[in-house]
């Protein structure tokens, strides 16, 4: 496989990934982007939209846009913090039980997709952290942040 095929197929395998999560997400008015903050709410919360928005590395805008329709949907609420204009982000109860719910079929969805694969997980991730971590400092190189 050459270097070119291969990362086709990353971005083949991230769009299908996408398209199964969101065949399991929309039967809870969820959309992928939408998951993937709910989800680092319920492992950081108590939290704030800094937080969130630097853990998922989107931009401060977006993370409002996504948490407002989290707490409309009732799955998060917001309390102040120290300053008024902080916000503390943690599931509702009510979403504390559907990220629970998602989490089940998500899992059986990842552990099916993982099944017929000789390598194990932490290999995978080891060999995938190593290409994240190649793109991580290029991008601090682009920025200047790296001599």
């Amino acid at each position: 496989m050459t270097n070119q095929l291969f990362f086709e197929t990353m971005l083949d395998l991230r769009r299908h990934y996408v398209n199964e999560m969101d065949a399991i997400l929309n039967h809870y008015q969820l959309s992928s982007s939408q998951w993937f903050i709910f989800k680092t709410i319920a492992r950081t919360t108590p939290t704030t939209l800094v937080e969130v928005a630097k853990a998922r590395a989107i931009e401060k805008p977006t993370a409002t846009k996504i948490i407002h329709k989290l707490v409309e949907l009732k799955l998060v609420e917001t309390t102040e913090g120290k300053d008024k204009r902080e916000k503390i982000l943690s599931l509702t109860d009510y979403g504390q039980d559907i990220h629970k719910e998602i989490q089940v079929h998500v899992s059986a969805c990842q552990e099916e997709s993982l099944k017929d694969i000789d390598l194990s997980v932490d290999e995978l991730t080891a060999a995938l952290d190593t290409i994240m971590h190649y793109y991580k400092n290029r991008k601090e190189h682009r920025l200047g942040r790296i001599n």
